[in-house]
């Protein structure tokens, strides 16, 4: 019951605070025509207020040395908390690629598509790799992105095979791939339920993984994820199988 209540408490602030922080921004965003304003809300004040809320701790690992310039991030998603994670934690002003339903609710989508973030129509292919290509022009354009190969949250708390959409991306951009592994937002609010129960939240962040390197996006696919597994497990995670590295479900998208 304590988890519940303080789920809906947390739910509760992130809505009220959301419409703040929108009603604050947009006339910033339609002035300007940029998303600083909202990122900035988001990664020193939305995400840490929130994540003190549900009372967890969150544990980063000594980052590695980040080239300069935008960077595409992938991480494995094991909870809805990933997302204020690692928008306070990463050392970046970054956008989401992220499932189209998201930005079709109220005032959340508003807020992220104004601010710059990527929509992928994940039942559509043709419109998919469309928003794949967007989010390519936004890459060489200079903004770091955020991607959850996975293109859903994880109910068990393994990495699972990997969408090859953000790796098209990241190869037609020509920037790294920097490999992200979190452990144990799973536990402290599982997938499908509005619940939380504090504890300890770990990141890692791996080396840069240059795409160039690589003959096609299957292969950048393998090692990233192949990382992305090593760290989760460093983490005290329980990974996830080395061999079944791609998603049979399609070749596009990426979610949230």
């Amino acid at each position: 019951m304590l988890a519940r209540i303080r789920g809906l408490t947390v739910l509760v602030y992130c809505a009220v605070t959301m419409g703040l922080f929108f009603l604050v921004s947009l006339p910033v965003m339609l002035l300007t025509g940029s998303g600083e304003l909202p990122i900035w809300l988001a990664r020193f004040a939305w995400s840490p207020s929130s994540l003190w809320l549900t009372g967890c701790t969150v544990e980063l690992a000594p980052l590695p040395a980040l080239p300069p310039g935008p960077l595409v991030f992938a991480s494995n998603h094991e909870s809805a908390l990933d997302i204020w994670v690692l928008l306070s934690r990463l050392p970046r002003s970054i956008r989401f690629v992220a499932k189209q339903e998201l930005f079709e609710l109220p005032v959340f989508g508003w807020y992220m598509r104004l601010g710059g973030h990527v929509p992928v129509d994940r039942r559509n292919r043709a419109r998919a790799v469309a928003s794949l290509r967007r989010a390519g022009a936004l890459v060489r354009a200079g903004t770091s992105l955020i991607v959850f190969p996975e293109g859903t949250r994880s109910r068990d708390g393994r990495v699972h095979p990997f969408k090859k959409g953000p790796f098209v991306v990241a190869m037609e951009a020509g920037v790294p791939v920097v490999p992200v592994a979190i452990s144990g937002s799973g536990r402290v609010t599982p997938k499908g339920l509005v619940a939380i129960t504090p504890g300890p939240i770990r990141v890692a962040v791996g080396a840069p993984v240059d795409p160039a390197a690589f003959q096609d996006k299957t292969a950048l696919l393998v090692e990233v994820r192949r990382r992305i597994i090593a760290l989760h497990a460093s983490l005290g995670g329980l990974g996830g199988d080395p061999d079944d590295a791609v998603s049979a479900a399609g070749s596009e998208g990426a979610g949230v």
